[in-house]
């Protein structure tokens, strides 16, 4: 037997043996690889379950918002609150649900609805839209120093003409008119020309001493 022979037959021998020392291991760890794509993949299907039981809760939440069972729409939006909260859907609930008390004439129901959901939301720019909801709803109440305070606190750039025009609505309220007019012409620098709102906007602008002419 040549020498690469018995190198070859000794590399051999040596592989065997590492084998059968750590063939165990090697099963054992395949399988702990197998149950993890298996755990994830069945975490992923009942992430997916969830969000569209999510959903489908949603659906009968609109169904009864809009068909006026005020009663099942509730019931249905804590639900959606208690068990989902993970997902956008309890806010987006809320958002219906105010808008239904305010349009009702109760927007002192609206805020501590919108208020109770707050803490839950993830999504920024889903919050601030609870919040600025919140703050139109405190501007209804006569609670203008409470809106005022709800306004300042929000920050992103996409609610920034609703936001601008409701503190200019809160100082006009209360007879601010220089405040009112800049958080007004603030607004109007957020606000795109051919947006259908902009004209009431310049109106309140000009009725409180501005221009309609958005600053540079």
């Amino acid at each position: 037997m040549s020498t690469d022979q018995i190198d070859e037959y000794e590399q051999g021998e040596r592989v065997r043996k590492w084998l059968r020392d750590n063939g165990v291991s090697i099963i054992g760890g395949i399988g702990i690889g197998f149950a993890a794509i298996l755990g994830f993949q069945a975490w992923q299907a009942s992430k997916a379950g969830h969000r569209e039981e999510a959903a489908r809760q949603y659906g009968s939440f609109l169904q009864a918002q809009e068909g006026g069972n005020a009663d099942q729409a509730a019931a249905l939006a804590e639900s959606l609150r208690a068990n989902y909260a993970d997902t956008a859907y309890p806010a987006l609930a809320a958002l219906r649900r105010a808008a239904a008390l305010v349009e009702a004439g109760s927007p002192e129901e609206a805020v501590p609805l919108l208020d109770a959901t707050l803490p839950g939301v993830k999504d920024p720019a889903l919050a601030e839209l609870l919040a600025l909801r919140a703050a139109r709803a405190e501007l209804l109440l006569g609670r203008h120093d409470a809106a005022l305070a709800r306004l300042s606190a929000l920050r992103l750039p996409a609610y920034a003409a609703v936001r601008e025009e409701l503190m200019g609505d809160a100082h006009a309220a209360q007879g601010r008119r220089d405040e009112a007019h800049a958080a007004y012409q603030r607004a109007l620098t957020h606000t795109d020309t051919a947006t259908p709102t902009r004209v009431l906007l310049e109106l309140k602008l000009a009725d409180a001493g501005g221009t309609t002419t958005p600053e540079a």
